[in-house]
């Protein structure tokens, strides 16, 4: 089953009229997340909704089956259940009769907001909304999960990238001076191939900080361990961003 999480974004303008945004991100088993966003003129928020549902449709993999997230009940109404506002009945067809010519088997249900690929949608319509793009990030790319239990001695770090999934379990040392949430987030870089952009999700504030600016460590062998390790990613065109703080 493909994943489509949609959001939109809409502003009234002068003389009644409205420029809306819409955005997804688009999920295929064995594959990173793909990111989708544009532009449109629309009357309200709702029909700029319908969109980002529409243009999910065009985007999934035709024949297959496609859950798409939102956290719009009209939406849901009109193409879950085709029991939505009259105004949107036109355009929930328009979705209806274009996922039956792909052969997408759809399904509407509800997402909240704060769910991360929901935030990153609504990210997405937002931007497009003001006429921004995000940039697709180039190269390979991979995702990466810290996961860290207080008084555990050990970090489950879970790198995935396309085809493949590396777990690892890292000790840490209590007694380093590299705070442990530190060298957890170092294991996980250490994961990474040459030219690589990571996205961490879930490193601590603390980590995230010190691996900005490792002079920020307040003993000498943490800030000497850090500095190295941004030395060797650099080197190797490793490229690190943060989504999320624990």
């Amino acid at each position: 089953m493909n994943h489509a999480y949609v959001d939109a974004s809409w502003h009234e303008t002068e003389g009644g009229h409205g420029v809306g945004g819409w955005g997804l991100i688009l999920l295929r088993p064995g594959t990173l997340p793909v990111g989708y966003q544009g532009q449109m003129a629309a009357p309200d928020n709702n029909a700029a909704e319908l969109r980002a549902v529409l243009e999910a449709v065009r985007h999934a993999p035709p024949g297959e089956g496609l859950s798409v997230h939102t956290d719009n009940e009209a939406v849901i109404a009109s193409v879950g259940r085709g029991r939505g506002p009259w105004l949107l009945a036109d355009l929930a067809r328009e979705v209806m009769d274009e996922a039956e010519a792909r052969g997408v088997a759809l399904r509407v249900g509800y997402t909240p907001r704060t769910r991360r690929h929901m935030l990153s949608a609504h990210d997405l319509a937002n931007a497009a909304r003001r006429g921004l793009s995000v940039p697709a990030l180039e190269g390979p790319q991979a995702e990466v999960l810290i996961e860290q239990r207080p008084a555990v001695p050990e970090a489950r770090v879970s790198l995935r990238r396309p085809g493949e999934r590396v777990t690892a379990h890292v000790p840490l040392d209590p007694l380093s001076d590299v705070p442990p949430s530190a060298q957890a987030l170092l294991a996980a870089i250490t994961l990474a191939r040459p030219g690589e952009h990571l996205t961490v999700r879930r490193a601590s504030k603390l980590a995230q900080a010190l691996w900005q600016r490792p002079e920020r460590a307040l003993l000498p062998g943490a800030h000497s361990a850090l500095a190295q390790a941004r030395q060797a990613a650099d080197g190797q065109g490793v490229e690190v961003q943060f989504q999320g703080m624990a």
